[in-house]
């Protein structure tokens, strides 16, 4: 184990994507299970804060400590066991996502969800129940999951296989590796049915695993975990179609997410009139009428791809003056050139932010699909009145917008986070969520009375007790 008490030497740790910094008195690097068991049992015993640091890509300070120890899960960082006949890949908790990309590559094999970070781990996209562009139709990382190995706050351990401990309709009653018993009821409440990632995932007779999924590291340190693969299309073509005004991609989107659909894409990502004009400045090509366009990726064979091109063709052109401007991607390198033009965006934005020095307002909003439009429409407008510079993208095939307000001074801030309430809570109203991907963290715990009672959120409360009953793990996160 490696200990380090000179801030000079974990100045790295204290912060996260989100630029929130926090503080602490020590790190500690851990080699082994057992390590971490000794830690987490000292701690509890002399109510010590403990928090978990993976790779600092979140967006919600989650990983950063206010207090106590840091506990670096950085050499937990192999992969163990790849299954080609179960289609299953055990890895250790920091292991990332884009290793797990390389590692698979020629298998034959991939993961599913594929976060747009792909530095960010999978004990990390645990703690979030994170998803990407392919959650359109392959669902989140929670779907993917067969078994955790997990530290409980106590010392304890235990390794929870999918399938293996459910609810007695609200109550659940087990006992830790060691034979601890551990017992608690759930809340009853009623999840978004959207893409959701804003506090503990609760419903009747739910299985142990799914708790933890999501519960941003507030219930015990993930050490290894199963990952379910799934055998690799054979081909994929992607486009970026691009618009000259939204009703027309509206109409596109709500065709092609129909079941029955003539194309039907694994993924479906938006990009507005503003991120268009940002993005013009360093992605040459662009068409000039172009206002709005939608990344899309369809999973085809070779055999079928001309035919899957030539309806696209005749199916986009319904709905766009501008289907002959539509960039097309069939191999390695195309498809790099797609994703280049969504990867840029967030890089864009991040320049304006240090332009201005003002920090980042950003939603991580969805709603029920037949409010996408309804809702895009609402936050724009909402913007417009408070002439507000603002650029919007985000996952639309599930009606999940990223919403960033790009401020240029402490007026337009305060103006901003009123707006930024009134946009989660028109999500809510809707039936969606405050939180689709990137979770609450220590930053947006104030939201969370926006989707849930405080009844909802003391139950949540019970729930951490029962797993850390000093509360010294991640403590700020969700709560």
């Amino acid at each position: 184990m490696i200990v380090k008490h000179n801030k000079n030497e974990f100045e790295d740790y204290l912060v996260d994507a989100s630029a929130f910094e926090g503080f602490a008195d020590e790190l500690v690097i851990p080699e082994s299970v057992e390590e971490i068991k000794q830690i987490l049992k000292e701690a509890t015993e002399k109510s010590q804060k403990i928090t978990i640091s993976g790779a600092g890509t979140g967006l919600t300070g989650s990983r950063v400590p206010l207090g106590g120890k840091i506990l670096s899960m950085e050499r937990f960082n192999k992969v163990i066991n790849l299954d080609k006949e179960r289609k299953t890949l055990k890895v250790e908790s920091f292991v990332r996502i884009e290793e797990i990309a390389e590692f698979l590559a020629g298998s034959g094999l991939f993961y599913p969800p594929n976060p747009t970070e792909k530095l960010a781990t999978i004990g990390g996209n645990i703690g979030n129940n994170a998803s990407g562009a392919r959650t359109y139709k392959y669902g989140a990382t929670r779907k993917y999951i067969n078994s955790i190995d997990v530290v409980l706050p106590t010392g304890d351990s235990k390794t929870i296989r999918r399938g293996e401990i459910f609810a007695n309709e609200y109550n659940f009653e087990f006992f830790t590796d060691e034979g601890a018993r551990i017992s608690f009821e759930l809340p009853k409440v009623q999840m978004p049915k959207v893409k959701h990632a804003a506090g503990y995932f609760v419903e009747p007779n739910m299985d142990l695993i799914d708790l933890f999924i999501g519960a941003e590291g507030t219930l015990g340190v993930v050490t290894s975990a199963e990952l379910q693969l799934l055998a690799s299309p054979e081909q994929v073509l992607g486009a970026i179609i691009f618009f000259d005004e939204h009703e027309g991609m509206f109409e596109f989107l709500n065709e092609i997410r129909k079941v029955d659909a003539v194309v039907l894409p694994r993924l479906i990502e938006f990009f507005d009139d503003n991120s268009i004009m940002l993005l013009r400045g360093t992605i040459p090509h662009i068409p000039k009428s172009a206002l709005y366009a939608l990344w899309i990726e369809i999973e085809t064979s070779n055999e079928k791809s001309d035919e899957t091109l030539a309806n696209l063709y005749v199916f986009t052109s319904q709905f766009t003056s501008l289907v002959d401007d539509t960039w097309i991607a069939l191999n390695d390198q195309e498809h790099k050139r797609l994703a280049h033009f969504r990867h840029q965006l967030p890089l864009a934005v991040y320049e304006k932010i240090q332009q201005y020095k003002q920090q980042k307002l950003g939603t991580d909003s969805a709603v029920p699909n037949e409010f996408v439009k309804e809702y895009y429409e609402y936050i724009v407008n909402l913007f417009k009145q408070e002439q507000l510079e603002y650029v919007i993208w985000g996952h639309i095939g599930n009606s999940h917008f990223h919403a960033n307000i790009l401020t240029k001074d402490s007026d337009e801030f305060n103006r901003a986070r009123k707006i930024y309430v009134d946009i989660l809570a028109r999500a809510v109203s809707l039936g969606g969520t405050i939180s689709a991907e990137h979770g609450i963290g220590k930053l947006k715990k104030e939201y969370l009375r926006l989707l849930y009672s405080e009844d909802v959120i003391e139950g949540f409360r019970k729930i951490k007790k029962a797993f850390d009953p000093q509360n010294v793990l991640n403590v700020g996160n969700i709560f």
